[in-house]
């Protein structure tokens, strides 16, 4: 087995909402993401962090604008591309994520959006770590004008 790393990172504008999604996580709030799909940055960062791993090229790639629908669900980027990894025999080992985020606080939800994260992709929950960070109030995040994320990845293809 040949044992590979990806990053992957996304970030979107917040504006005046209900909520967005994190992790597939609904987190109600006083903002939403603005995107074409759902804007769970969360789960974007995770899908570039496996495509990379697998030498796939990244989200924007795989799935252009014009093949987006508006409010999807982000898991379903994510379900395909544990498809396409399972499709290889490959397997996740461990994902650390991080959520850029000045409010609303996201310790209460990190542990939900760990173990929906881990039930989605078949792992235990041990194998995914979710962290979240502010912005310290300032820059965007910090001034609540936009929720990022990095995620890291390790996975094992055969040979």
């Amino acid at each position: 087995m040949s044992i590979r790393i990806g990053f992957g990172a996304d970030l979107h504008r917040l504006e005046p909402g209900t909520g967005f999604p994190l992790c597939g996580v609904h987190v109600e709030c006083r903002f939403s993401a603005v995107a074409i799909s759902d804007g769970d940055v969360a789960v974007h960062a995770l899908v570039d962090a496996l495509l990379g791993a697998m030498g796939e090229g990244d989200i924007g790639e795989r799935f252009p604008e014009n093949r987006a629908v508006r409010g999807e669900s982000s898991l379903r980027y994510l379900g395909e591309i544990r498809d396409l990894l399972a499709a290889r025999s490959g397997r996740v080992v461990n994902i650390d994520l991080v959520i850029d985020l000045q409010r609303p606080k996201l310790l209460e939800r990190k542990q939900a959006m760990r173990l929906n994260l881990a039930n989605f992709l078949g792992l235990p929950p041990s194998s995914v770590n979710v962290k979240a960070k502010t912005g310290e109030a300032i820059g965007p995040i910090g001034l609540s004008q936009a929720v990022g994320a990095q995620a890291a990845v390790l996975i094992e293809l055969p040979s």
